[in-house]
């Protein structure tokens, strides 16, 4: 006898459900998971949060979202909202994908103060590098991959911290 759609679904939540508690029952003495910087880890969590992606787009409709892998924001008009859309996005994370959020990661906040996310600081207005990054960028920066470091410069730097660049530039081709 096949087993039905439900079957497999009852299985594969289940199966889930005993590796997710076995986790939580773990000490982690031992690394688990792929390294974040894995491009398996990066396609898998594509995969697996396609179905999130969907359910917040089309079924919560909502128009400012934003994911990198398993980060995400999403930006709305209010608190209130915010608040109704956490709680809805967290009960479809536990239940049908059996992911949790973090909790120094789960905050609501303006977006006056400024989101740090994926190394950047994003205003309504403007983006501008994290400190740690811009220094990382400059310490980084030679005659292989200007290419790279200038486009992530002149797409989220102001003309001060650019034209700095530029001259950090020309100081690497000097020599």
């Amino acid at each position: 006898m096949a087993a039905s759609g439900s079957d497999r679904e009852l299985h594969h939540k289940s199966w889930f459900s005993e590796q997710r508690e076995r986790e939580r029952e773990s000490t982690f003495e031992s690394p688990r998971g792929i390294a974040i910087g894995n491009v398996t880890s990066q396609i898998f969590s594509n995969i697996y949060l396609n179905e999130f992606d969907r359910y917040v787009k089309h079924t919560l409709r909502i128009k400012k979202y934003l994911r990198y892998g398993d980060d995400f924001v999403i930006f709305v008009d209010n608190r209130e909202q915010a608040v109704k859309y956490r709680a809805l996005m967290k009960q479809f994370l536990d239940e049908r994908l059996l992911l949790t959020l973090h909790a120094r990661n789960d905050v609501i906040f303006p977006c006056r103060e400024g989101l740090k996310f994926l190394g950047c600081v994003i205003y309504p207005n403007n983006r501008m590098l994290k400190k740690r990054v811009w220094k990382r960028v400059l310490g980084r920066t030679v005659r292989n991959n200007i290419a790279s470091y200038s486009g992530l410069v002149r797409a989220h730097c102001d003309e001060e911290k650019t034209r700095h660049f530029d001259w950090h530039v020309l100081n690497i081709l000097d020599e």
